[in-house]
């Protein structure tokens, strides 16, 4: 009587684990497809929410642009990833891009974010030197195929001494001149993003020298020969 009780007894345990066995088999395979498809619903998130913010960049973008002078078509190769943005990165290693800074700078014009040193640097609310977007900024912010913020002088004639001061904290003066003077871009600056396409940290200084404007220099020449003669 006793080994009948026993035989039943583990009969009842057996079929009792294996119950067990079957709803923890159960339950975790409902969990896997529950993971699997939070997973999913990540992913597609994901994914729209990179969508949704490539289309604010764009749409911050275009209205950087239109803020601006007209600008060119692009000439440049660009970064095949980001050909469909309003502003694209640039495709040409860092000696090419100075040369044609140097050369054809309005050719860099398409892929060039206007900025200048923020607000919360200048009034020392912050010790980083950050740069932020801005439609008039006296430097151009250019991301190339690499994933590198590369700064650049915006060109043309410094005619004010602010603009020599405002440039002289992004980029050490290797010569100086009184305004109107003009750049010599030596060696660019570099950045790195801390809110993609709209604000930077500065992370290395660029080098530029700063040359009389050889129009107004030929001026004075002209004028103080036409004064000598005269007083002869």
């Amino acid at each position: 009587m006793d080994n009948d009780r026993l035989v039943d007894s583990v009969k009842f345990l057996l079929k009792s684990v294996r119950q067990l066995s079957d709803h923890y088999v159960e339950t975790y395979e409902n969990m896997a497809r529950s993971f699997d498809s939070v997973r999913s619903d990540l992913d597609e998130l994901a994914e729209r929410l990179e969508c949704l913010e490539i289309s604010l960049q764009n749409y911050r973008d275009q209205e950087l642009i239109a803020s601006s002078v007209p600008r060119r078509e692009l000439e440049l190769p660009v970064r095949s990833d980001t050909k469909e943005n309003a502003i694209p990165a640039l495709n040409l290693p860092l000696d090419e891009l100075v040369d044609v800074y140097r050369n054809t700078p309005a050719l860099l014009q398409p892929f060039a974010r206007p900025c200048s040193v923020s607000g919360r640097t200048l009034s020392g609310s912050i010790e980083e030197i950050e740069l932020e977007v801005f439609a008039q900024g006296t430097t151009w912010m250019i991301e190339t195929l690499d994933g590198e913020w590369v700064l650049l002088p915006r060109p043309g004639m410094l005619q004010r001494q602010t603009q020599i001061e405002s440039l002289g904290r992004l980029f050490d003066l290797s010569a100086d001149a009184s305004p109107p003077a003009e750049m010599e871009l030596l060696k660019p600056g570099f950045a790195h993003g801390v809110e993609h396409g709209r604000r930077w940290y500065l992370k290395e200084k660029g080098v530029i020298g700063l040359h009389a404007d050889p129009l107004q220099t030929s001026l004075e020449k002209r004028l103080q020969a036409l004064e000598s003669r005269l007083s002869d």
